[in-house]
C-alpha cells in the first residue's frame, strides 16, 4: 500500500469522526467505551465500519486479510465457505503518552473466530499478546505488514516514544450463525467476507 496516502485518508476520517460528520457516528461522550485509547475513532468502532469507506488501500487490505482468513481455515480445518465469513474493523489513532489501548480480547476463543490488525504507521512498537492465558508474546510491529490470530489470545499496546500518530486497522472476522444469535443489534455493521 502507498502508506502515506492511507495515513492522509485515515487522518481526514478520524477528523470526520471526531466532528460525527460519518453517516451513523455520534458525537463523542463522557460515558465512551475504550476512553482510555484517547483515539476517538476506537470509541466509535461500533458505528462505522472502515471496509466501507472509499480507499483503495483498505479494498488493498481487505483482499489481504480474506485471502488470510483463508489460510487460518486450511490450518484448523474449518471450511471457509460454510462459515460465510463478515467482518468488521475500525482504525486506531493514537499518541504517545496521551492514551493507548490495554489487555482486551474481542469474542469466542479459538478458530472459527479470528482478529488481526494491521500496521499503517506504527513501527517502532510491541503489541503483547497472552497465548492461551500464559505466554506474553511480543509482536514487533512492521509497517505495511497485516497480522491474523484466532480470537482468545488478549493482547495490549506497549509503551512508545515517538512523535506523530500509531496508526492500525483492526478487524474481527466472524462466521455469519454466530452473528444471526447475537441478533439484530449487530446488523449494518459487519459485511460479507468473500
Amino acid at each position: 500500500n502507498d502508506l502515506d496516502l492511507l495515513k492522509a485518508e485515515l487522518q481526514k476520517r478520524y477528523e470526520l469522526i471526531e466532528q460525527a460528520k460519518i453517516i451513523g457516528v455520534t458525537p463523542a461522550g463522557p460515558q465512551e467505551a475504550w476512553k482510555q485509547s484517547n483515539s476517538v475513532s476506537t470509541m466509535k468502532w461500533q458505528q462505522y465500519n472502515v471496509f466501507q469507506f472509499h480507499s483503495d488501500g483498505l479494498h488493498n487490505l481487505y483482499k489481504a486479510i480474506s485471502d488470510m482468513v483463508k489460510e487460518a481455515c486450511v490450518y484448523y480445518g474449518v471450511n471457509f465457505e460454510e462459515q460465510k465469513y463478515m467482518v468488521q474493523g475500525w482504525f486506531n489513532i493514537t499518541h504517545a503518552g496521551k492514551g493507548k489501548l490495554d489487555w482486551h480480547d474481542h469474542g469466542p476463543d479459538g478458530a472459527p473466530h479470528f482478529h488481526g490488525y494491521y500496521s499503517v504507521s506504527a513501527e517502532p512498537s510491541v503489541t503483547y499478546y497472552k497465548l492461551f492465558g500464559k505466554t506474553d508474546v511480543e509482536n514487533v510491529n512492521i509497517n505495511n505488514r497485516a497480522i491474523l490470530s484466532e480470537m482468545g489470545h488478549p493482547h495490549s499496546m506497549a509503551d512508545w516514544d515517538w512523535e506523530g500518530p500509531r496508526i492500525t486497522v483492526a478487524y474481527d472476522i466472524t462466521p455469519l450463525w454466530a452473528l444471526k444469535q447475537a441478533g439484530i443489534g449487530a446488523e449494518q455493521h459487519w459485511t460479507p467476507l468473500l
